[in-house]
């Protein structure tokens, strides 16, 4: 199971790479330095990219967004980790930066604490999930409560729910109707906010192709 996650969030993170990277926004000062905190993600420089996003969180305190691609960084970086000391510093920092922020209505951000929480429970999902997994699906309805329209917390509930019922050899048909209709939301979402978060697509359409 947490090879398959190691695995997910690979092709996950490539997929958002790779959207920020084609992005046509005017490069402002604050732009060109989200560009290079993501170039340095996608280089594998964890440290030097929660750092850059540090400073630009410190100079844009009414922005969300910088804060938001720390934990994210953080977050991600978990899954991939295989040392355990590493791997629980990511988790705790990724927390940290979480609960110090104002933002828990915002949808995305729940979605990204519903992320963080995953990334503790598959350190030991056989102690953790009966503790961890009602948390987890209550973030992310609250998520879709607060904006039903966010494909992200679509996708991440029904991903969540679908990976459940897999080990419980369950069916996941439901899971994967929510798959279609984040896939519809995606097609749907515009993005007028540089960096604003936008990725999922590619992993819906993945999944969706494991459902068939």
């Amino acid at each position: 199971m947490l090879t398959t996650k190691r695995k997910i969030m690979k092709s996950f993170i490539i997929a958002i790479i790779c959207f920020i990277s084609s992005s046509t926004f005017a490069q402002s000062n604050y732009e060109k330095s989200m560009g290079q905190a993501m170039s340095l993600w996608q280089s594998g420089e964890i440290q030097k990219a929660s750092a850059v996003l540090e400073r630009i969180a410190q100079a844009e305190k009414d922005n969300w967004i910088p804060t938001y691609y720390q934990a994210m960084i953080l977050t991600t970086a978990a899954f991939r980790e295989k040392n355990k000391e590493t791997q629980a510093k990511y988790i705790e920092s990724a927390e940290d930066i979480l609960n110090n922020s104002t933002q828990d209505n915002n949808s995305e951000w729940l979605v990204l604490r519903a992320m963080n929480k995953t990334a503790l429970m598959v350190t030991d999902p056989m102690t953790k999930a009966k503790e961890l997994s009602p948390i987890i699906i209550g973030l992310y309805k609250k998520a879709l409560a607060i904006k039903p329209s966010n494909p992200r917390a679509m996708l991440g509930l029904a991903e969540f729910q679908m990976n459940a019922k897999k080990y419980f050899n369950q069916d996941s048909s439901k899971e994967c109707e929510d798959v279609k209709k984040a896939l519809s939301l995606f097609n749907e979402e515009k993005v007028t906010v540089p960096f604003s978060p936008s990725w999922g697509k590619e992993r819906a359409e993945q999944i969706l192709k494991e459902c068939k």
